[in-house]
This record gives structure tokens, sequence and C-alpha cells, in this order.
């Protein structure tokens, strides 16, 4: 064999045995993979407070504890009627009722207020005693979303079943960005079918096979596996890739999937994989379904 044949081979084993060695799972990781895990938990207890979502398909919502409100919130420390959510042609307004104290987020008092939507259609929350709502929009339709922070549901919960951490589904893959976001529909809660944008696509090899997935704004992507609706959620789960500046090598770690807000409460409005994200093999990285 000529010499630089063999050097050749060489460099390659050695390449493919360095980036190999990259992907262990140390004391290091393990130590920033606790830390990542306790920064989503406050994410987490947002949608265990979660105690109602309702459909603003009235000119007049009202809500309260009363039988008679267009949405019933079923707490016996409110008060009968909280306020009056209307739907007007230039907005959305918030009146409260009567002798109810309605708070911002910065202590004022609310009287009646035009609640103003950002770009992606949330009004300001607002606060009487244990509870907080806002206003949100999915595919053009106005809904309010109710959340109580002393919501049983948040002491009951202790986390979800993991896999172990699984060096195997660690990898680095070449992420490319699209010249043009690319906008496709995809299944969603609630609204059934929802318009979402992928940025770009990260290819990667697990287990000698290549594989690719969709990726949308800030990373974030929806997977689906062979394990999903048997050990983990039949929704697919989430995962956030920390993506390049420009085209090139982006590390894939599947011990970060985690459970889309779905499988937390019934009051949510997930997406799902689209079919370009449901890869054809088992993933045993990551949350399970099953909760401790």
């Amino acid at each position: 064999m000529k010499p630089y044949i063999l050097l050749f081979l060489v460099t390659i084993l050695y390449t493919c045995k360095s980036e190999k060695q990259t992907h262990i799972i140390d004391d290091a990781y393990r130590t920033e993979f606790k830390t990542y895990k306790a920064e989503g938990a406050e994410n987490r207890i947002n949608y265990l407070q979660l105690t109602g979502l309702f459909k603003l398909d009235s000119l007049d919502n009202t809500f309260g504890k009363a039988s008679e409100n267009n949405f019933v919130i079923n707490i016996d420390a409110l008060p009968a009627q909280i306020g009056t959510i209307s739907i007007l042609k230039n907005g959305v307004n918030f009146a409260p009722a009567e002798n109810v104290l309605i708070k911002t987020k910065e202590d004022s008092i609310v009287s009646q207020m035009n609640l103003a939507l950002n770009a992606y259609g949330s009004s300001i929350k607002l606060y009487h005693e244990q509870l907080n709502w806002q206003v949100i929009t999915r595919s053009g339709q106005h809904y309010l979303r109710v959340w109580d922070i002393i919501n049983p549901a948040v002491a009951s919960f202790k986390g979800f079943e993991v896999y172990e951490l699984n060096s195997e589904f660690i990898t680095t893959g070449q992420f490319i960005y699209y010249e043009q976001a690319k906008s496709e529909i995809v299944k969603a809660e609630v609204d059934g079918r929802r318009s979402t944008n992928f940025i770009g696509n990260v290819t990667f090899d697990i287990g000698g096979e290549t594989y690719s997935l969709d990726v949308g704004e800030g990373g974030f992507s929806m997977v689906s596996d062979d394990t999903t609706g048997d050990d983990t959620y039949g929704g697919g789960r989430y995962i956030y890739l920390d993506l390049p500046e420009s085209n090139g090598p982006v590390t894939v770690d599947f011990n970060r999937l985690y459970n889309p807000p779905c499988a937390f409460s019934e009051f949510t409005t997930c997406l799902y994989p689209p079919r370009q994200n449901v890869l054809p093999l088992k993933i045993l990285a990551g949350e399970k379904i099953n909760r401790l």
C-alpha cells in the first residue's frame, strides 16, 4: 500500500475516533445536563398551573365562578364574575366586574383596558388573587387562557420517567439554512392545523444511518420516532438545537428530548411533528410518557 494512501486512512480513522470521543457521558456532561433540566422547570410549572382554555366566539365573554358566565372556572375562592372580555372590530377589550380588583403584573389597578396583542397574538397577563389570564391567538381565533398558581397539579407532579443518558444518541450533524424560511401547515392541538416556519434542515448519522430534521426558529424542532405512542408521548417530543450563525456543524443531543405542553395539561396548544420529522428508529433517550 502506498504511504500516502496509508496516511490518508489513518487520518480518517483518527478523525472518526476523535469525533466519537467528543460525545461521552462524563461528570462535566452530567453537571451541565442537570443545569439544563433545572432551567426548564419553570416552564413546566407554567403548564401545570393551567386551569382553563376557552374559545372567545361571542361579542362579550364573561368568566368567573357562577354558572351563568360564558366560561365557568370552578374554584371556590373566586368571585361569581371576574370580568368581561369583548371582541370588538378595533381589538380586544377587558372590563372587570363590579368590586373585583384586577391588577397587571406591575400591580397597576385595571379598570377597563384595551388588550393589545403582540406579534404572536397574545395580550399581557392580568391578575386576581390566585388567578391570572391572557388572550392568545391560534389560527386567527382568540382564546382565553387561565392559570391558577395553586393548582393541585403543581404539587402532585414529580416529573417524567427518562431514559438513561446515552452517548449513542449524541451526534454531530450538519445544519443548512434555507434561502427563505419554509412555511408549512402541521397538525396542532385546539385548532387542528396551524402554519409554522422552518428555517433550515439538520442531517446527522446514528448507528451508521443518515437522518434529517426540519428545524424552526430558535433551533426548535418537533420529533417523532419508533418509541412514539409506546414508551414516549404520542404527540412526539421537542428539542432545541444550538444553531450556528451560518451553515455548519451542530450538536444533536437527543438526551434533551422533552415532552410537549400537551403531556402536562389539556389546556395547551401543541404543535405536532411534520411528516419529514418522523424518524424510522427508536430514540432511546430523553423523556418518556410515564410520570414518576
